[in-house]
């Protein structure tokens, strides 16, 4: 036993080791050496110098006894082993997925749990899962969102109102168009971004004529760009109408369908800028964002709420084209 400024110690080691630990480790230390060295204190005064609880103090003591200072350190309440967690083979099958396609938690599970019921396997996971694995694997970043109510607004049936914009892939230029009502998608890779080619693509993605067409004030799209003008009287039936300058939000729906694009093609293609490779993946998000994700803004599928019916072997397709054969069961 050693005595020094009041305190009392075990050995003289502790008395290094102690400057260390924080306060409550002394405090208990102090308590732990009142009583063992029979100080005047029996356990439950012990205990009551540091406001804990006898049982707690015996176990404190035990403790010290095996591990020394440590012992007395705050430990951790988290359970050695978690029996209801996901399986890690699950957990490798939705990282892969989202390394291959970018695709966000509420999709993930869903191309999931499709795999799994055709495996024959009687377990699922939701949403909130495939988003915790991510998070649980650091591929993103888990954040508190506040939830905002945002005011919608679409126009009454298809092909009332065609959303356009051009947006650049690694400095390629891409055309994406989106139906209004049904949030049905169209894109188109550009050789460039002159007039005349903006609305050679117009007329090959929307063979058809609609009502009306929503763009920004870009020079391909302006009041009086002559090309687009002559497109519109021939393509539309009312009118073409341009966003509020330095207002984004107006082509929104827009803009949600072609983050979700790039951030494919970026999963997929990286930086290389073959034009055919682009082409091929264009084609493949398309068809698996029109006729297999369910748009939680409509409660349906974007291809169903326009034509009425869905292509039924878009999961098939995508396992495919994507070659998640090892990943996925078909």
């Amino acid at each position: 036993m050693l005595i020094q400024h009041g305190q009392l110690y075990w050995t003289k080691s502790h008395i290094d080791s102690l400057k260390n630990e924080p306060d409550y480790v002394q405090r208990r230390y102090q308590a732990v050496m009142k009583y063992l060295l029979s100080c005047g204190l029996n356990q439950k005064e012990a205990a009551t110098t540091i406001e804990i609880k006898e049982r707690q103090f015996r176990r404190l003591v035990k403790r010290f006894r095996e591990e020394g200072i440590s012992g007395l350190r705050h430990r951790s309440k988290r359970p050695k082993n978690s029996p209801n967690q996901t399986p890690s083979w699950i957990e490798d099958k939705v990282c892969k997925l989202r390394e291959n396609t970018g695709f966000g938690p509420a999709h993930l599970s869903k191309l999931i749990n499709i795999s799994l019921v055709r495996e024959g396997k009687d377990i699922w996971i939701c949403e909130k899962t495939a988003y915790n694995i991510l998070v649980r694997r650091g591929i993103i970043e888990a954040e508190r969102r506040k939830i905002k109510e945002w005011r919608r607004f679409e126009w009454g049936h298809p092909n009332r109102l065609i959303q356009a914009d051009l947006t650049l892939f690694n400095g390629i230029p891409i055309l994406t168009t989106e139906d209004d009502y049904s949030r049905k998608g169209w894109a188109l890779r550009l050789a460039n971004r002159k007039d005349k080619t903006v609305v050679k693509g117009l007329k090959k993605l929307l063979k058809f004529r609609y009502d009306n067409l929503l763009t920004d004030n870009g020079s391909q799209f302006n009041r009086t760009n002559k090309e687009i003008r002559e497109y519109c009287d021939d393509h539309i039936y009312e009118k073409h109408i341009w966003t509020s300058v330095h207002h984004p939000q107006t082509l929104g729906k827009l803009s949600a369908f072609q983050k979700g694009l790039k951030r494919f093609l970026q999963h997929k293609l990286g930086t290389s800028r073959d034009i055919h490779l682009i082409d091929h993946y264009i084609d493949v998000y398309l068809h698996w964002y029109n006729n297999g994700r369910h748009h939680k803004g409509i409660d349906n599928y974007p291809e169903v709420r326009y034509s009425g019916k869905r292509d039924e072997e878009w999961y098939e397709k995508l396992v495919k084209e994507l070659k998640l054969e090892e990943v996925l069961t078909v």
